[in-house]
């Protein structure tokens, strides 16, 4: 596993603290009761943000000459120490206290106003901060203003409380029942693309977005295994929450504006807030605040090679651990997102392809102790429904076999923790090889590594108990080799030519073995011809092969067949020789 980095963000204020926020979008006429209850609710809430930025812990923060991105009035930079995580401070009892009181404020104008917007959004807003969100979705079901705006406070409930299928799911509806021009602003995520994509996407008139849109939620979904897609909730659920802090008074002690909506859309909402010293000698007479996002946090979204092509995207455009990302995600099922060590091998038949996957973490601490839930998912496209095969209780090393058409694949290998929330995730794109048109000559499936038997296997079937959930080998071992060829007509002869290789010798390494500071690294070559056995259209091969001569490094492993007529098949497969 990768040393696991944490992530702190946080946002700075530079306009001058203290200033009031508008009272926000202008509402029907009301009775003058219905005004005054209004009235009272809002300096509630504004009396209950003045004491907490007064109560706020006090934290030594950044000034404002080391930001990594500024967003209009609001510095933000990443903490990427590896340092572990420190739980955020306690909440002061006066905050506290102070919460409770404008909480019993909103509920009892909710009652006499049910149909306000801007209550509603509220007492679901200071619900989720106390933590109680079955207390949260109760009120946002109690909603009686315009649907939409309901619907939107209920995914918002849904989602923190970690139920994304629900929140997918209302959060759809409430799109389809907002104003045009309401689910344009929504549903727009240029603020989260990087540069190439983000000019494409503003290029689209806002009606022609949504397939983009609906490809880049694909790609960014950080567990297809998962019922729904929570990286789209999250994104829903921070417009929601910039709708409610948009007519309100702010944490910051400033007005609402555009850059605020951008850093929380990017970001996400604080999770809590600090204050720092006052800098009386800028100006500022009240400190500044700090708030500070959930963490760790990750990047998902896709890039634009993954977007144009996901089967051929680097396995690099997966890694959510990107630095200065433009946006990221603390999922709540994720203390830690990890890449999972694993082997993925294909085998095609006459009109389909088997997918074998296997992975092994009994060596790593993230997943000792507990009880696993491991899934293997392949997709075509955001339009088509994925295969899953899953394994509810998992082992710590496991063989999962899907079987799927022969078209371009996204396949996610995953792997989830759940009482520690851990997550190791395997993600890439691969091309099961086209259906060969009746005597097109030879084909070699993908080369699947095994621990060898005294018996080695002549099927797939016999294999797969044997398969290694990974593709690094330690100097001394012996790996079996299983391959299968189509194509052959019964009885003839072919040869076959193993070799494994080092990979990527670069200059240095040429260097340190001249000066004779290194070993050179050995090669192997093996070479037969034979009658392959044949089960229907394929025939089943394996081979041992002993390491022992190998020095630490890459390798390439191929495994060339020619035919009696010289046509001839082949098949790559690069394994790390290394000390465990």
């Amino acid at each position: 596993m990768y040393p696991r980095r944490t992530q702190r963000a946080a946002a700075i204020l530079f306009a001058l603290a203290g200033q009031l926020a508008p009272w926000g979008r202008a509402t029907a006429a009301q009775l003058p009761d219905s005004q005054h209850i209004l009235r009272s609710a809002r300096a509630a809430q504004a009396d209950f943000e003045s004491i907490r930025r007064h109560n706020l812990p006090k934290e030594p923060g950044h000034g404002g000459a080391d930001c990594d991105v500024q967003i209009g009035r609001f510095c933000y930079w990443y903490d990427d120490d590896a340092e572990p995580q420190r739980p955020p401070p306690l909440e002061s009892e006066a905050i506290t206290r102070a919460r409770d009181r404008l909480l019993a404020t909103l509920d009892t104008a909710a009652l006499a106003l049910p149909g306000d917007e801007w209550l509603a959004g509220q007492r679901v807003r200071y619900l989720l901060q106390s933590g109680r969100s079955v207390d949260a979705l109760l009120a946002a079901r109690a909603c009686r203003a315009p649907i939409w705006w309901c619907q939107a406070l209920t995914g918002l409930a849904w989602h923190v409380a970690g139920d994304f299928a629900s929140a997918d799911s209302v959060y759809r509806d409430a799109l389809d029942a907002m104003p045009p021009d309401e689910r344009c602003r929504w549903t727009d995520i240029a603020p989260l693309l990087d540069a190439p994509v983000a000019r494409r996407y503003r290029r689209l008139p806002c009606d022609e977005r949504g397939a983009l849109e609906q490809r880049v939620w694909w790609l960014a979904q950080p567990l297809y295994s998962l019922p729904g897609n929570d990286r789209r909730t999250e994104h829903l659920a921070r417009a929601t929450m910039a709708q409610i802090e948009g007519d309100a008074r702010s944490t910051y002690g400033v007005p609402w504006g555009d850059d605020l909506r951008e850093v929380t859309l990017r970001f996400g909402w604080p999770s809590y807030w600090t204050q720092g010293e006052p800098r009386t000698f800028s100006g500022f007479v009240d400190p500044p605040i700090t708030g500070h996002e959930p963490q760790p946090a990750f990047h998902f979204l896709p890039d634009a090679s993954a977007l144009d092509d996901p089967a051929s995207a680097s396995p690099q455009v997966w890694e959510p651990h990107a630095p200065r990302a433009r946006e990221h995600y603390a999922p709540r099922y994720a203390t830690a997102f990890a890449p999972l060590e694993h082997q993925i091998a294909l085998f095609p038949r006459r009109d389909s392809c088997l997918v074998v996957a296997a992975y092994d973490v009994r060596s790593d601490t993230l997943f000792s102790r507990d009880s696993l839930q491991a899934a293997l998912v392949l997709a075509r496209d955001e339009r088509s429904a994925p295969v899953i095969e899953r394994r509810q209780d998992a082992r710590p090393a496991d063989v999962i076999v899907a079987k799927v058409d022969r078209a371009a694949q996204l396949v996610s290998l995953e792997l989830v923790a759940p009482a520690r929330r851990h997550v190791a995730r395997a993600r890439y794109g691969v091309r099961p090889p086209a259906a060969p048109a009746p005597g097109a000559g030879l084909s070699v499936s993908d080369i699947l590594l095994f621990d060898p038997p005294d018996s080695l296997p002549t099927q797939l079937a016999a294999a797969l108990p044997y398969v290694r959930g990974s593709t690094v080998m330690h100097p001394r071992a012996r790996v079996g080799l299983f391959w299968e060829v189509s194509g052959l007509d019964s009885g003839e002869a072919v040869s076959t030519v193993v070799t494994v290789l080092p990979v990527g010798t670069g200059w240095l390494r040429n260097a340190v073995e001249s000066l004779r500071l290194a070993g050179r690294r050995a090669s192997v070559r093996l070479e037969w011809r034979e009658i392959p056995e044949q089960r229907g259209s394929v025939a089943g091969r394996a081979l041992a092969v002993d390491l022992s001569g190998l020095s630490p490094g890459q390798y390439r492993i191929e495994i060339v067949v020619q035919g009696p007529g010289g046509e001839r098949a082949s098949a790559t497969r690069e394994i790390t020789v290394r000390e465990r």
